[in-house]
């Protein structure tokens, strides 16, 4: 499957929780041989961790950033400068309901759910992203 980031900068986050449901779905799913995660608590923790395997031409197959309740300028930044990137991998970012949202021209490939996350909806967008559509740019219009 490849590699597995999981990204939050909010100590109250349930990015572990998330982590989990992840790997009990690879598991279900057959997927979890060759599949690294790697959780990260910060920017500069996730940027060198992300470092070695872009260096070695494997990109992510999932990247999930959750973003502070209170929306931060960097972790935006942070989060625009990974689609840009790397736009074959699939970026899920978990958002507030108060998060700006940028227009729809600028947000073809980005994929967002609304905090607080089911263990169900994020099944069944494991299912989307790493089943049906394994790149953004195949996949159907998110919107």
């Amino acid at each position: 499957m490849g590699h597995i980031f999981f990204i939050s900068t909010d100590s109250s986050s349930n990015i572990d929780e998330i982590a989990q449901w992840t790997l009990f779905w690879l598991l279900d799913n057959d997927r979890a041989l060759d599949t690294s995660f790697y959780t990260c608590s910060g920017i500069e923790q996730a940027y060198k961790a992300l470092e070695q395997p872009l260096k070695n031409g494997n990109s992510p197959s999932l990247i999930v950033i959750d973003h502070p309740v209170k929306p931060s300028p960097s972790m935006i930044q942070f989060a625009e400068q990974l689609h840009n990137a790397i736009p074959e991998t699939w970026i899920v970012e978990f958002i507030s309901p108060n998060m700006p949202i940028p227009s729809k021209k600028n947000s073809q490939h980005l994929f967002w759910m609304t905090k607080p996350i089911s263990q169900e909806n994020w099944i069944e967008s494991l299912n989307y992203v790493l089943l049906e559509s394994i790149s953004p740019q195949w996949s159907k219009s998110i919107t």
